[in-house]
This record gives C-alpha cells, structure tokens and sequence, in this order.
C-alpha cells in the first residue's frame, strides 16, 4: 500500500488508496496484467500479437480504471490526451516510409502506430501504480516472480543462441524465424541497464547467500551484454551502478569518496579497456571495447560505432535547432535517439509531450514506491540517457523494466528490510 505521510509531501504525487472489499486485483483483472507482462517480456507472445490489438486493450482496461477510480480520471484522460496528441503531431508534421501511403486506412495506421508506441512506453506505469494500490501481498508475489521468470527465460535463451550460433549478432532478422529460441529482437537488452540499477539496491537487503545470488546474477548480465555487444548498455549500467550506490549512503562523506573512486577509475578506463580489448578472442567484442578506449581517451574514433552515433545525435539538434515550433516535415537520417528525434521531428510541443509523459510517469510510480522512491531515481537517470542515445520509443520493453520490473525489485527490497 501506498504510505498515507506521501500526501502530506509537496514534491510527490499522492495516490488513490480506492482497493476492492477484498483488497485484491479480480481475477479477470489479473489474468489481463500477466497477459501484458508476457507481451512486454516474450518476443514470441509481442509477434503473435497484432500491436492493434495490444493498443485497444491497453486502452481499453485505462478507461477500465477511469470508470472505477474516479480519483484517477483527471491522470489518466491526460495519459491519453498527449499520447494522442504527439500521434496527432508526427501525422501531420511528418512524413513516414514505414507505412504505404496506398494500405487501406493510411490516416488511422499513421496514427494508431504512433499512439502504439506512446502508449505502450509509459502504460507500464499505470499498471505499476495499479498493482501497488489494489493487489493483495500474495497478487503482488504472483506478478513479481512472474515477470522476473519470463525475463530470466529471454536472457538465458539468447545468451544460449550467442554462444552456439555463429550468425547471431545485433541483427537478429536474418535467423530469428530459424532460431529455436523464437528471439525475435533485441529491443529487451535495453531493460538490463535498469535491471542492474534496481538489483544493487538488494546488496543492502539481503544476505549470506542471497547477496552472493545477487552479485552473480549482476555479473552475469554484464557478461549477456559484453556477448550481446551493447557497449552503450554497459555504461548506463556502470552509471546506474554508481548512482543506486551513492543513493544508498547515508553519510555525505561516504558519497563523497565513492564519486571520488569513480572519477579516478575514469582516468584508468582508455588503458583498462585497450587491456581488455587485446585479450578477448571475439573480435566483435575486442571492437566495442576499442572504440570505447578511443572515446574516452580521447583517440580518433572516426572509425568506429560510437563516434558515428555522436555524429547522429548532433545532426538531430541542429534539425531541431533549424525548425524548433513545426519540426522538420522529413528528416534524411534516423536520429537513433527517441528525445533527441522527437524535437527534431515535430518540434517543441512534441519534446514538451514526451517530457510530460516521462516525469509525470515517475511522479506515479515514486509515489506508489513510498519511502524507497529515493532508489528508483538512478533508475530514472538511466532510461533519460537510455532516451538520448537510443530509439526507446521501439524498445517498450526497456519501459516494462523501468516503470514495473525495476521498482518491483525494489520494493521486494523493502520487505526484505522489514
């Protein structure tokens, strides 16, 4: 349940504490939030699902919740009204290639696409709020070890396909209807960052064997990212690492000394990942580690990946910066970055949207975290520089994990405290 003192606090959200007689989700209602949980979290269920057919009941269970909490109609009517409204903005102000302009219903395709992808990025929080407000204890155990299960079976299985298959790379299309393991995409690597976040915060919680648990499952994902070759992945990682941690010091001298560590390990990071890159043996792997020792040691890295991201990044301001009120009607290179395209897409009032979106979005989830809403704040940090340097808006499942696995992992935390 939510902390009754919350509401007295200016800089949170309150939320409506309106629960059944039972005090538990019905069951109609719960089978509905597993089955999202499996459509954000299992390639095979998102490909056999037609994203209408996601978007309808998505909404279709928000208007669900407007109908029986009626504290909640102003939060959600808003939810819909700028997802609708930034869907509104690209079919005018853009053009697309993605879908024909000659397929049946070209205006709704255009705009339910875009409502899909807005929707979809940020519904997680309204489930989240949801579950934390109205699920009995033995619901919200249900719910949390179902998500965790489902995620742990993608990595391992994909981790499986990276080690025995010498086609897989980043790219997925040219074996995943071949692949056994049904992968489909790699658009859930981008939750591990925040996965990694919310688990440091268990180190504090639990102990003897179920803190050496927690450090191996920690570094077992640092290794499915070095095999999955998300070099970006990794350092949002390292971020959400050092920031959870500093959040969990109490004393200023301690954070102090911690973010004293960390700077000097910056300046022993280029000649630390050329060491690394000389003595792995897959040279994709040895590539990413080099061009990162390039980055940060301040080397030419004309050649490689990273750099010609930074390139795409800064393109995307100058769009901006070119037509900041109407956007620019059609951009010739992908941005690769949803809150660095977005702006330079449909301009100021889309960036306002999406921004409204995402701290709204936090206020909720903090709120319904209670006092350990303080630990899901390197969460956040992660998915804003996850958002300037990714597509996120194609990666929903990278919001599954911010606004619903990494808070829920958090939140076991607590009971593991009391």
């Amino acid at each position: 349940m939510v902390n009754s003192n919350l509401a007295k606090k200016k800089d949170v959200t309150p939320i409506p504490r309106t629960v059944s007689k039972a005090g538990n989700l019905y069951f109609l209602e719960l089978f509905v939030i597993l089955f999202f949980f499996a459509y954000y979290l299992l390639p095979a269920v998102n490909s056999a699902v037609s994203f209408m057919a996601a978007l309808i009941l998505a909404i279709a269970y928000t208007v669900y919740i407007f109908i029986r909490e009626p504290e909640w109609r102003a939060t959600l009517a808003g939810f819909l009204l700028v997802a609708l409204s930034i869907s509104f903005l690209f079919y005018f102000l853009t053009e697309t290639k993605t879908i024909s302009i000659d397929v049946s219903n070209y205006a709704l395709k255009r705009i339910a696409s875009k409502m899909y992808q807005y929707v979809m990025m940020f519904f997680p929080a309204c489930l989240f709020v949801r579950i934390y407000t109205k699920a009995s204890t033995t619901q919200k155990k249900i719910l949390y070890w179902a998500a965790v299960i489902m995620f742990s079976i993608v990595v391992v299985n994909t981790f499986v396909e990276l080690m025995t298959n010498e086609t897989a790379s980043r790219d997925w299309t040219e074996f995943s209807t071949q692949s056994e393991n049904n992968i489909g995409t790699y658009s859930f690597v981008y939750l591990v960052p925040m996965l990694v976040t919310a688990l440091v915060s268990l180190l504090y919680t639990q102990k003897g064997f179920k803190k050496l648990l927690v450090v191996g499952v920690i570094a077992f994902l640092f290794i499915f990212l070095l095999s999955a070759q998300y070099t970006l992945a990794i350092l949002i990682s390292v971020i959400g690492m050092a920031l959870q941690l500093s959040a969990n010091i109490k004393t200023s001298a301690g954070k102090a000394l911690l973010w004293m560590l960390f700077i000097g390990l910056l300046f022993l990071l280029p000649s630390t990942l050329e060491l690394l890159a000389e003595s792995i043996e897959s040279e994709q792997i040895s590539i990413r580690f080099k061009e990162l020792a390039a980055f940060f040691g301040g080397g030419d890295a004309s050649g490689y990946n990273l750099n010609g991201r930074f390139e795409l990044y800064w393109k995307s301001i100058e769009a901006f910066l070119k037509s900041p009120i109407i956007g620019n009607r059609q951009l010739s290179f992908d941005g690769h970055a949803t809150l660095l395209t977005v702006p330079a897409d449909i301009g100021i009032f889309g960036l306002f949207g999406i921004w409204i979106l995402l701290f709204k979005s936090k206020k909720y989830v903090s709120a319904a975290m209670g006092e350990r809403s303080r630990l899901f704040n390197p969460v956040f940090v992660c998915l804003i520089i996850m958002g300037f340097t990714n597509p996120i808006h194609s990666a929903i499942t990278a919001l599954f994990g911010t606004w619903m696995l990494a808070p829920m992992i958090i939140k076991t935390g607590e009971e593991n405290e009391k």
